[in-house]
């Protein structure tokens, strides 16, 4: 939910983000999330910073254990046209994604631009370093490089003054080879509880099309939590 406030120019605002849920007795489950984004404001341009861990267990045996941190610094060309510069790191035992790191940058337009609607279209590449896990019957262990192109498209929307939804939809084809690609959907809704505080709901939808061996192509995730802001 990432983009530049409206009303805001210069300083400095940010969000913790925490859900938890469980199930005990027959079965047993616990999940945990912390999740915290920091964005800094300027006249020229605005930079922010994205963290999120991920640790669930069933029954008793982990099942969950994912990290993601992104940082990423945008410059205002115009009030349409802005360039992006990024890099982010990410793991996930159970995708068998021991690292992934990157750095990429590119071009954001401004699609869309009201009082409570806003849109933006961006595309860039991309140089990412992948490790992955060694696992039983699979020949695909070790690091890999790629270069990737990074399109995407974010539309918000304040559905009233204390409910707003975002959505992002991100297409990532290896430059090489456009039948290796990578789709990704971020939907997320948030409901004010107070000032500061508020509901979290989200989805995520990933699809890989050469995922590594013994991984699905399509992996869904949805969360309900509590966000502050600050």
């Amino acid at each position: 939910m990432r983009v530049h406030s409206a009303e805001k120019t210069q300083g400095f605002d940010g969000t913790l983000a925490l859900d938890i849920s469980g199930d005990n007795g027959n079965v047993q489950k616990a999940k945990a999330g912390l999740g915290a984004r920091a964005q800094w404001y300027e006249e020229t341009g605005t930079r922010f910073m994205v963290m999120n861990y991920e640790y669930g267990e069933s029954s008793k045996i982990k099942d969950t254990d994912k990290v993601f941190f992104h940082v990423r610094n945008i410059w205002y060309k115009t009030d349409v046209v802005a360039w992006e510069a990024f890099i982010q790191f990410e793991s996930n035992e159970f995708t068998r994604l021991k690292s992934r790191a990157l750095i990429g940058g590119g071009i954001r337009w401004t699609a869309l631009q009201s009082t409570n609607q806003t849109a933006y279209l961006g595309l860039g590449v991309f140089r990412s370093k992948e490790n992955l896990e060694f696992a039983t019957l699979v020949t695909d262990t070790g690091i890999t490089y790629n270069n990737r192109l990074s399109s995407y498209f974010i539309y918000k929307y304040a559905i009233t003054d204390h409910s707003r939804i975002a959505n992002t939809v991100f297409y990532q084809p290896d430059i090489n080879d456009f039948s290796d690609s990578r789709l990704l959907e971020q939907f997320g809704l948030l409901l004010d509880i107070t000032e500061k505080l508020s509901l979290k709901l989200s989805l995520d939808i990933s699809y890989d099309s050469r995922p590594p061996q013994q991984i699905k192509q399509t992996d869904t995730s949805y969360n309900v939590g509590l966000e502050y802001s600050f």
